[in-house]
């Protein structure tokens, strides 16, 4: 009887799900937007003293890029505007008009007035390019010689729905499979309770393979969480370089990318914990500290994805909100240290030297390392 109810209250959660998903891919108010043209296509690298096409690629290393802007294409009102993670400075034929800026934003019709034609714009920064954007925004009402220009793509909006679909899916064989293994993971009441219950997760084996199958789908969904953060934080947020997405199929490169390197990083904390407890003597410590751990990241996986949905919603694009999205997860972290010494405090038969000792080896120091690395 408990099983059908929690049975049943999965499916209306997951039908509510994918009725919010569908009011907010669908809920757009019906203007009319400006026309904005890619100029990415366009992209040029001086290599063995020619020009040749730039190729995107995982993480770029050139320093300077390339392109020609013809003004004439475009319709009255146009802006040139550029937009990079890090300060660049930009030149119109081997002048400069700019020194380390985020964001230019050029009005074509007063550059014509100072600048002859044709054009010949070069990007540089001296670190390397990292997430730049390059584009001309036009007023909607065009001229008959632009032809059909069209909005860029949107290939994160699709990339977002199509994993979301794909996680959706996983997480149905899962509940259908284990349903009562699932609702375990997913019950963030007992996360933050102090006094631990006898449960499904303790009775099984942390190693075991069907908690592997968790193991990859909390890495997968953490995954997805930190790269939004990271496409839309990207000026803030400096670890975000190395996961920058520029296209469709770079999106899902580097989800599996960064899913893997968390899945790798959740194995290696398994054995560390395994190791500590044989080494503090502290045998009932891994089970539920790994167990509550999976729960945390699900947790934060899953606030982290509803505040994005929220950014959406509400057109916050600013990168110090998804900034301050990675703070409140290190802070969140913390509050779990905290937590989780409760909980083995009501284990331990040790003095709490020895549980805090135990505590720094295994939250503590890589808490650190990890802000370390986000902010490298």
């Amino acid at each position: 009887m408990q099983k059908n109810f929690r049975a049943h209250r999965v499916r209306r959660l997951l039908i509510v799900i994918i009725f919010f998903s569908t009011v907010v891919g669908f809920s757009q108010p019906l203007i009319e937007h400006p026309v904005v043209t890619d100029l990415q296509k366009d992209w040029k690298v001086f290599s063995e003293g020619q020009f040749e096409s730039y190729e995107p690629h995982f993480y770029t290393k050139d320093r300077t890029i390339y392109f020609e802007v013809d003004p004439g294409r475009y319709s009255r009102g146009s802006y040139l505007e550029i937009n990079g993670a890090r300060p660049f400075s930009v030149y119109i034929n081997y002048q400069q008009i700019a020194f380390e800026r985020k964001f230019i934003s050029l009005n074509l019709d007063s550059l014509r007035t100072k600048i002859p034609e044709p054009w010949l714009l070069s990007v540089y920064h001296s670190k390397g390019l990292s997430w730049l954007q390059t584009k001309v925004v036009s007023p909607s009402v065009l001229r008959s010689d632009i032809g059909n220009s069209l909005r860029a793509p949107e290939f994160y909006l699709d990339f977002s729905i199509i994993v979301s679909v794909l996680l959706l899916i996983y997480f149905t064989v899962l509940l259908r499979t284990n349903p009562r293994l699932t609702l375990d993971y997913l019950n963030f009441i007992r996360l933050f309770s102090i006094q631990e219950r006898e449960d499904t997760l303790l009775n099984s084996r942390i190693s075991a393979s069907v908690n592997i199958l968790y193991y990859l789908f909390s890495s997968l969904v953490a995954g997805f969480s930190l790269l939004t953060i990271f496409h839309f934080g990207a000026n803030l947020i400096p670890i975000s370089e190395s996961f920058a997405a520029n296209s469709f199929g770079q999106s899902f490169l580097q989800w599996f990318k960064i899913s893997g390197m968390i899945f790798i990083v959740l194995l290696a904390k398994l054995i560390l914990l395994l190791s500590l407890a044989r080494l503090f003597d502290f045998r009932d410590a891994p089970s539920p500290q790994f167990y509550n751990y999976v729960r945390l990241m699900f947790f934060i996986s899953i606030l982290s994805g509803l505040v994005c949905i929220c950014y959406f919603v509400f057109k916050i694009q600013s990168p110090e909100a998804y900034s301050f999205l990675i703070g409140a997860i290190v802070l969140l972290l913390i509050v779990w240290v905290v937590v989780i010494g409760l909980k083995l405090m009501r284990r331990s038969t040790f003095r709490f030297f020895h549980l805090f000792s135990y505590l720094c080896a295994s939250e503590l120091i890589p808490i650190v390392i990890l802000v370390k690395v986000l902010n490298s």
